[in-house]
């Protein structure tokens, strides 16, 4: 089975756009980590926060109970910390995946044309 595909801007742009997906979440991954080590070591430090009825009512959603996936529950700052570097990682796979499928999409149009180029009597 075929699609029609219709791109209306040049295959070098849309491979500068997926190059450029790479980079930054490449970039994001790595920034996140440093961030979140020192995320981390600050709510273990004590006296990070101060203790009074506005930060009781940040901590009380800071450490509220979420749904992660596969199942189960996770306090909200540990899903957070879990699932940031993974953004990261799906820009870059996403950044890959786009510029494969248009490499792809070109070596198809190019034997595409030559094979109607022949069938037309060109060559």
């Amino acid at each position: 089975m075929s699609s029609f595909v219709e791109i209306k801007t040049s295959v070098a742009d849309i491979l500068g756009i997926a190059n450029r997906l790479r980079v930054n979440g490449q970039s994001m991954r790595t920034a996140m980590d440093g961030k979140l080590g020192a995320i981390t070591g600050l709510e273990a430090a004590p006296g990070t926060l101060p203790r009074d009825e506005f930060t009781e009512e940040f901590l009380k959603t800071y450490h509220k109970s979420v749904e992660v996936p596969g199942g189960g529950g996770q306090q909200m700052n540990e899903a957070v910390k879990a699932t940031v570097p993974k953004l990261g990682e799906a820009m870059d796979k996403l950044g890959a995946y786009v510029a494969d499928a248009m490499w792809s999409y070109t070596g198809t149009d190019d034997d595409n044309a030559t094979d109607i180029d022949r069938a037309g009597g060109r060559h």
